[in-house]
């Protein structure tokens, strides 16, 4: 754990710096619903909500809690995640109906029995067409496991 502590560390210290180099854009939030099946190492599910905003055209940082449950050992038990993550845009002006995105951040899970996990994640996805004020994804997250995952994003005003 002590590594990853040191890497959250290096990456809020980082953050402000990249942060200053982007342009000037609205902060307003972008919510999310989300749903996803959890893989490997234990097979479950989980849904969730987040919300995100931009840091500049191409970044949006965001912050999504899910909860639902896994089948471990037998038996299905709860499990409650926090993820933070940061992803770039290959299309932040919405130029093409989908959009591929990548992202970077890290996560904390709570099992059944209290005990807390860090992870770190990488994140891949792809951003389909508006469908009226939503805007449907498709992720995948390296992190402790695989998942795949469906979320539902609010439509923002310009670009994605």
């Amino acid at each position: 754990m002590p590594r990853l502590a040191r890497l959250a560390a290096v990456l809020a210290l980082l953050l402000p710096v990249a942060l200053r180099a982007q342009q000037p854009v609205s902060a307003d939030p972008q919510w999310e619903f989300r749903a996803d099946a959890q893989l490997s190492p234990d097979l479950g599910a989980l849904a969730g909500l987040g919300a995100n905003v931009r840091a500049g055209w191409y970044a949006r940082v965001g912050l999504a809690a899910s909860a639902g449950a896994v089948y471990l050992a037998d038996a299905w038990r709860s499990q409650q995640r926090l993820d933070a993550v940061v992803r770039f845009q290959f299309d932040p002006f919405a130029q093409r109906a989908r959009a591929v995105y990548g992202g970077a951040g890290v996560g904390v899970v709570r099992g059944d029995g209290g005990d807390v996990t860090g992870r770190l994640l990488l994140v891949v996805g792809m951003e389909g067409a508006a469908r009226g004020r939503i805007v449907p994804a498709a992720e995948l997250t390296l992190g402790g496991g695989v998942r795949l995952g469906v979320v539902l994003r609010a439509k923002r005003d310009e670009g994605r």
